[in-house]
């Protein structure tokens, strides 16, 4: 085949791409259209790639990841280009890449080039770390017999910065290898060598991710135009009918609430490592959560909620990552919503019951505009903890249906583009019809969170005085204040701004006076608003880790707890058994009686082989038992106390332990069975006054 001939065909293919969609958002991100096939080898972990791109014009160079070898680039306008001459290797803050130089390759003014390249990709999958606080361990592509996964960040296909793309996709995998990444699948065909599938999105999305493996797949409609599917490495009836049903019920719930769904399918793809991303159009969970029996009524709904914020709305990350925030307002904090009043308030207090933990070192807070994701205990508790809040106290602010009248309008004008903090702080802004400048000024550019104390008070009558007094630096804040008077619960709405306000409040009868006890402030708990919890411990840097009068065996289980605990195989076990001062939390296994009395809140009682608590008996035989107590000398430290009699068990219970952090104490039954849980009762706050107690 001649050379015109084969560029003749090759730019004729590519008028299949949606093309047009990128002349809608001319005045958006440029598009690159990309028209690629990938042929896998899973024997010898290695893909070949050809990959004909239609360029934007104005691009000054391309990305391509530092794993793959680049064999041909050809210019339809050029002919064969020199690799050598265009392409660099360049690093920056996100590491190494191959830097593909636009002008060098002729293609300045934009147009079609195809690239040629391969790669040979095994990250092992064991290490790999994603339920904890601590997100780690996680990888960027892997070729192999037990799976193929390939993430945007591996970058796989050539990107540009500032750009959008759209892609069709054509998979030649090996045999019973089905695949799956965004868009629709609009071929399946079966060869003699396996298995070729093509992909096809029409709408711009910055990234694109491909996982395939031997799926049991299932489809059903949603509506006309929408399907739900699923791709599980089990062919489970009863758990593929319950992400159906619950995929139905979410994509319902949110058209109403934010506008349509924007892509043709949503599928529920189960990996083989542990992940829980949301991609668009799908979301991709290890098998062992999506097997989890809460995940579909809780982390499942986030997943679907993110399509919309995040996959089809994206991110203006030069005012911070505001999705992550939102997302979890419309979808964790909306469950909570919907299931009672008590039930949100208690999100709030342990949203704000983790900043406190996470964030206890002024060093570990940063901006909300300055967030970009999640890596550790305190970027979650600012980036999506403060950040659920700030929306939550917009929406106060501005009422609930203003708010979500927001939300529709930045969900429509913002499709498939992005959007930043601010426009959403202005719509907000239209919407309440007031000035939003503070509010944007202290929430997002600021680190921190106010700390309010009740100065004076004073019961007369059926009035109240008292005054408000917050540290410095000072927050402009609408403070609700709850009376319980005679006829009930009444909040009032007063304006703080500088150190301190003085106010006079009328009701029936007034008993209690009560500064923001139902949590709808992001702000710095006091320390007697905090009752014990193992975050406290979770969020420790370096704790201390104390087992005493072990056998071998269950000291060597002891230290296989604290490696897993902090995830750290420098984590050291000492074996005195006495508790360690000096301002660290102790996390402390099998303590002797003096000490477990001594730690033990007035609720617990252990007698010999048995556990009293929460108003039940437990036999210790049959299950193990955590709970976090305060430091009696020092109410700032928590320490976690571990009664466990079995090194077998004692091995595997950090990680059951870390998926429970807010709680005080845990059951936990022998197995895998859900633990019994609770609270210790925290003391009364600071932020209270009751007429028969005057202040």
């Amino acid at each position: 085949m001649t050379k015109s001939r084969l560029v003749a065909i090759v730019a004729l293919s590519l008028f299949c791409l949606p093309i047009l969609n990128a002349a809608v958002l001319a005045e958006a991100a440029p598009v690159l259209s990309h028209k690629a096939h990938l042929k896998f080898d899973t024997e010898t972990n290695h893909v070949v790639v050809e990959d004909v791109v239609l360029l934007p014009a104005g691009l000054e160079e391309l990305r391509l990841g530092v794993g793959f070898e680049l064999t041909k680039i050809t210019s339809l306008d050029n002919a064969k280009v020199d690799i050598a001459s265009a392409v660099e290797q360049a690093e920056d803050e996100d590491g190494p890449y191959q830097r593909i130089i636009i002008q060098r390759i002729g293609m300045r003014n934009g147009g079609l080039v195809r690239l040629n390249y391969e790669g040979t990709f095994l990250e092992s999958v064991k290490d790999v770390v994603f339920s904890r606080e601590n997100v780690g361990g996680e990888i960027t592509a892997t070729i192999s017999d037990e799976g193929i996964y390939l993430s945007s960040s591996a970058e796989w296909l050539v990107w540009a910065e500032g750009t959008m793309a759209v892609f069709e996709m054509a998979f030649d995998t090996p045999v019973g290898f089905e695949t799956v990444t965004q868009g629709e699948r609009t071929l399946h065909q079966e060869t003699e060598n396996g298995l070729h599938t093509r992909w096809t999105t029409t709408h711009p999305s910055d990234g694109l991710n491909f996982i395939a493996n031997r799926y049991f797949v299932h489809e059903e409609p949603v509506r006309d135009g929408l399907v739900s599917q699923t791709f599980f490495l089990e062919d489970d009836a009863r758990l593929r009918a319950t992400y159906m049903e619950r995929t139905k019920a979410y994509i319902t719930m949110y058209e109403e609430m934010i506008g349509p769904y924007p892509y043709t399918k949503f599928a529920t793809v189960e990996n083989w490592f542990p992940t829980g991303y949301g991609m668009p159009s799908y979301t991709l969970l290890g098998g062992q959560v999506l097997r989890l029996p809460f995940i579909p009524y809780t982390s499942f709904g986030h997943e679907i909620a993110h399509n919309w914020w995040g996959n089809s709305v994206f991110v203006d990350i030069s005012e911070g990552n505001w999705c992550e925030g939102l997302t979890v307002y419309c979808a964790d904090y909306h469950y909570k919503s919907l299931e009672s009043e008590d039930a949100a308030r208690e999100y709030r207090r342990n949203t704000l019951k983790h900043y406190a933990a996470y964030v206890k070192d002024p060093v570990n807070d940063f901006p909300l505009n300055e967030f970009r994701s999640r890596h550790s205990g305190a970027t979650r508790a600012v980036g999506y903890g403060k950040s659920m809040m700030v929306f939550h106290m917009a929406a106060r602010m501005i009422g609930r249906d203003n708010f979500l009248n927001s939300l529709r309008v930045v969900a429509a004008d913002h499709q498939y583009t992005e959007a930043s903090w601010s426009d959403f702080i202005d719509t907000f802004a239209d919407a309440g019809e007031r000035d939003l400048g503070v509010f944007e000024e202290q929430w997002l550019k600021r680190t921190g969170a106010p700390v309010l104390s009740l100065g004076e008070v004073e019961f007369k009558g059926d009035k109240v005085k008292l005054e408000i007094r917050q540290e410095s630096p000072t927050y402009d804040l609408d403070v609700p204040v709850v009376l319980v008077t005679a006829k009930g619960r009444e909040e009032h709405i007063v304006r703080l701004e500088g150190e301190s306000g003085k106010f006079t409040l009328e009701g029936k009868g007034i008993k209690q006076v009560a500064i923001d006890p139902d949590y709808h402030l992001f702000r710095r708990l006091h320390q007697q608003e905090i009752e014990a919890t193992i975050t406290q411990v979770l969020a420790e840097a370096e704790p201390v880790f104390v087992m005493g009068g072990a056998t071998p065996r269950l000291e060597a289980a002891g230290q296989s707890f604290a490696t897993s605990f902090t995830e750290d195989d420098a984590a050291e076990l000492l074996t005195d058994g006495a508790l360690v001062a000096g301002g660290h939390s102790n996390v402390i296994m099998n303590p002797d009686s003096v000490l477990l009395q001594r730690l033990s809140p007035k609720d617990l009682q252990v007698a010999g082989k048995m556990i009293f608590l929460g108003g039940k008996r437990y036999d210790r035989a049959k299950y193990d038992l955590v709970f976090a107590a305060h430091d009696p000398d020092d109410p700032a430290v928590t320490h976690l106390v571990v009664l466990c009699d079995s090194p077998q068990r004692l091995e595997g219970l950090a990680n059951r332990v870390s998926h429970y952090g807010k709680y005080s104490w845990l059951m936990l039954p022998v197995g895998s069975g859900r633990p019994d849980r609770g609270n210790w009762t925290p003391g009364e706050s600071p932020l209270l006054a009751s007429q028969t107690a005057k202040k």
